[in-house]
């Protein structure tokens, strides 16, 4: 008798209101498939199972997906000096000394919007 032994592998549940989903809209759905690509090739990294495409194809769906969250964090850190935080309130959401939290602030609102901030920020 043989008795097949299968793990148990949870699906990914993203928690997000409804008013949350209908403010990205389409975005969501996106960022989703992204998500998945990358977890993809981490798998694949781990299993040691790569060819040259795959890597290359992990390359680009992780440098996709860092370019939006960059323009995320751009946007929020813009927004958060329009709105008066502090250097030491923004030292401490972003790991970093109050100086280092200081001259990334003071060097981002010196500069335009990025394409990718544009986009986190739906303008």
């Amino acid at each position: 008798m043989t008795t097949e032994h299968t793990d148990s592998v949870p699906d990914l549940t993203i928690p997000l209101s409804t008013v949350d989903a209908q403010a990205l809209g389409e975005d969501v759905g996106q960022l989703a498939k992204r998500l998945g690509a990358v977890l993809h090739g981490l798998a694949q990294l781990r299993a040691g199972e790569t060819s040259t495409e795959d890597l290359a194809t992990t390359i680009v769906v992780t440098t996709g997906l860092l370019n939006r969250l960059e323009g995320v964090q751009e946007a929020a850190v813009r927004q958060h000096a329009a709105q008066g935080g502090s250097y030491g309130a923004l030292a401490s959401s972003m790991g970093v000394t109050r100086a280092t939290a200081q001259y990334r602030r003071d060097a981002l609102v010196k500069k335009d919007p990025s394409e990718m901030e544009h986009w986190a920020t739906g303008s």
